[in-house]
């Protein structure tokens, strides 16, 4: 009885570490929940890992192994807010200098190091409304001021 007992823990705590690698993969892969859940669907037919069985949680723990070997790693997609205003606005204002050939990279990279060189703030939603008024500014006067030359 006790061995029963401890195959079915043994059992259970592997089922638990298979939903939990998956669920920590679904998250790495960027996938929300209905990419999530139409991958399990066409993998292994069902709407749900908890529905899987040990050989679904391997066949679908291979296919999201297969999955990451494609997909760019975490640091190179990073998951955004949304922008507020200001925030739109700045970037707007980086796409212009950067159609008007002004910038050699348009990335939200680039414009994050301008934003630091600037204010010495790493991250747009650390900006305070100064900060954000004085980089708005400093690019339209780089924009003005090259578009007068």
């Amino acid at each position: 009885m006790a061995t029963r007992t401890a195959q079915k823990l043994d059992v259970d705590g592997a089922r638990r570490a298979d939903l939990a690698k998956i669920h920590i993969a679904k998250k790495e892969l960027g996938w929300d929940e209905g990419t999530y859940r139409h991958v399990l669907w066409e993998v292994c037919a069902v709407r749900s890992s908890s529905e899987l069985t040990a050989a679904g949680r391997q066949k679908f723990l291979a296919h999201i192994a297969k999955c990451k070997g494609h997909a760019p790693a975490r640091e190179a997609r990073p998951v955004r807010k949304a922008l507020t205003g200001p925030q739109k606005k700045m970037w707007s204002l980086w796409q212009q200098l950067a159609d008007k050939g002004l910038l050699r990279d348009r990335s939200m990279k680039a414009l994050l190091a301008f934003v630091h060189r600037t204010t010495q703030v790493d991250r747009l939603e650390w900006l305070n409304g100064a900060q954000e008024a004085l980089v708005i500014e400093a690019l339209k006067q780089w924009l003005t001021r090259r578009e007068a030359l």
